[in-house]
């Protein structure tokens, strides 16, 4: 059963988000009903009255008073590897006490909490403040059943405005702000004893760490922000208790418990980990994961009275400022027709089920027409933009989007790349860090695939297609990467005319956070024959490999 995040923009003040289940049954979550009749009575009540509802009633009752974390101990009680108070620590909370459930056991200093798993443990900590730079940081060590289920939260907030979860071998620190899920995510093998895990941001990087050692990192500009929904616990920290809520960037759909000790809990106003000098120990490949939209995404880029900008600026420059408004006055290049018979069998073709064909032999403003796959091939600069012919406003049910590239002889300069697509991401290419990226983007929520490949110097074929159960995404003919995907093609209806243009060299910050993108983009390199068809054009069960790519000769570019 899967989840999703519906979000209204009201007046352009509030944002209200509220989690529903898009299963048409009416079920419910199926961690709720694993304990609805176990001994954990706190995390039923907490599932059906809600985090903040279940605290608000208890503090009117006395039974919960915030504020009064057991205290930092003397700095002589405990080892070097312990956590500790100093000038820069915010909260400090040993954990050695408890609410209704769980057990004190022996800690990294002193006691520690233990939790079996649907035991529950709140804690004296209510994130109302904002907080730009910051570290979180707390001891934790599997129980015996910690890993009879694929997913475990381990600490945070029900709405993940702060929180850490395990899933399938892989440690998360999410960081979400309104409307938008940030995290990070990466293979980790926890130690049987005790481990450290800490989540960081303000340094550039939303990271997260295991025993000191870098998991994973993000580029990330946000601060900390609270929850502002009027909820005097919206913002309350709580060990062992998650609902299905706000989870589905890093691909969690359900309710999860935990089950282990934790000891020593600090939140820090600096990073406390050094991210330049950092590895990453084992970073996380997964092939998918999708992550909710931002309503500042495209929204900045409306322009309501187009006026055509100092033709002096590049048009990167001029779309960055304008936004995609420029070209309700400009006219858009024609489509290169396809000519049958001059091309050999390697190369694309038109057929019965082809939507749109362009053998890009024609230039906007910027690029130069070079030798191609087939005749002339568009090649352009870092920061040049060739605008196509084509605007996908209608729905594709099923489809393959295929194009010929040939990466610039500064292609690999920049860690990541946009290759072809439109800006808000309803269908778009990138290349990061070594990964080949297929992004499908739905209203408010993001779908990719991605894998590793090794572009040749030379022309390859690149493709993704839907339609078929998956998404995946091809190169040479050979499958990268495909996860199960049962949508087709929605085009952006945001009352902006260009909206679903496709562009090569063209991408502006907007809507990359499911693959960790959160900087503008430019291309480098040659482009040729684009194919937009209406079925799956790649076998997936058989994986045959297409013809091979033909010897080229290399355009200059």
């Amino acid at each position: 059963m899967k989840h999703k995040i519906l979000c209204s923009l009201v007046l352009g003040t509030f944002v209200f988000c509220a989690c529903s289940s898009n299963d048409s049954t009416g079920g419910t979550d199926r961690t709720l009903e694993k304990y609805s009749d176990s001994n954990a009575s706190l995390w039923r009540s907490l599932a059906e009255k809600g985090v903040s509802e279940f605290f608000e009633e208890a503090a009117a009752e006395g039974k919960f008073v915030i504020g009064e974390p057991s205290p930092a101990p003397a700095k002589s009680r405990c080892a070097d590897s312990a956590l500790k108070m100093d000038n820069y620590t915010r909260y400090m909370d040993e954990l050695e006490s408890i609410f209704e459930e769980g057990s004190l056991v022996e800690g990294v200093c002193g006691q520690a909490l233990s939790l079996k798993a649907g035991e529950v443990a709140p804690l004296g900590v209510n994130l109302i403040d904002s907080i730009k730079v910051g570290t979180v940081e707390f001891w934790f060590r599997p129980g015996e059943d910690f890993y009879d289920e694929p997913s475990r939260t381990l600490l945070g907030n029900d709405e993940s405005r702060l929180h850490f979860f395990y899933k399938d071998g892989a440690l998360v620190f999410q960081k979400n702000h309104a409307d938008i899920h940030y995290f990070a995510m990466g293979k980790a093998e926890l130690r049987d004893g005790w481990n450290l895990i800490a989540g960081q941001w303000g340094d550039g990087y939303l990271s997260v760490w295991l025993n000191g050692k870098l998991v994973d990192k993000i580029k990330h500009d946000e601060g900390y922000a609270p929850s502002l929904r009027d909820k005097p616990f919206g913002n309350l920290l709580v060990i062992g208790y998650k609902s299905y809520c706000c989870m589905e960037g890093p691909g969690q759909y359900e309710g999860m418990t935990t089950s282990g000790s934790f000891d020593q809990f600090r939140i820090s106003s600096i990073p406390r980990y050094n991210i330049e000098n950092a590895v990453e120990q084992n970073s996380f490949a997964g092939d998918t994961i999708w992550i909710l939209d931002t309503l500042r995404c495209c929204y900045d880029s409306v322009v309501v009275n187009p006026v055509v900008p100092d033709t002096n600026l590049s048009l990167w420059e001029t779309l960055n400022r304008g936004g995609l408004g420029y070209f309700s006055k400009q006219d858009l290049p024609e489509v290169s027709p396809f000519q049958p018979g001059r091309c050999s069998a390697p190369a694309l073709a038109m057929d019965e089920n082809t939507l749109y064909f362009d053998e890009l032999e024609t230039i906007f403003r910027e690029g130069e027409l070079v030798d191609g796959i087939c005749g002339k091939a568009i090649s352009l600069k870092d920061g040049e933009v060739a605008p196509l012919g084509i605007n996908l406003t209608d729905s594709i049910t099923a489809g393959t989007v295929e194009f010929w590239f040939h990466p610039g002889s500064d292609f690999a300069e920049k860690s990541v790349r946009t290759i072809l697509g439109n800006d808000g991401s309803r269908i778009q290419f990138l290349y990061q860090d070594g990964q080949l990226i297929f992004q499908k983007n739905h209203h408010n929520i993001h779908y990719f695939v991605k894998g590793e490949v090794v572009l040749d110097t030379g022309w390859s074929l690149i493709a993704g297609q839907w339609g078929d159960g998956y998404l995946s995404i091809w190169l040479n003919g050979e499958k990268v990467a495909s996860v199960e995907h049962a949508e087709g093609y929605v085009p952006a209806n945001r009352g902006m005319p260009f909206e679903n243009l496709v562009m090569i060299g063209y991408k502006s910050y907007c809507c990359m956070e499911g693959p960790g993108v959160s900087g503008p983009l430019t291309a480098s390199g040659a482009y040729d024959q684009l194919r937009i068809s209406n079925i799956p054009r790649y076998e997936l069960e058989e994986y045959p490999a297409q013809d091979s790519v033909p010897e080229m000769v290399e355009p200059e570019l």
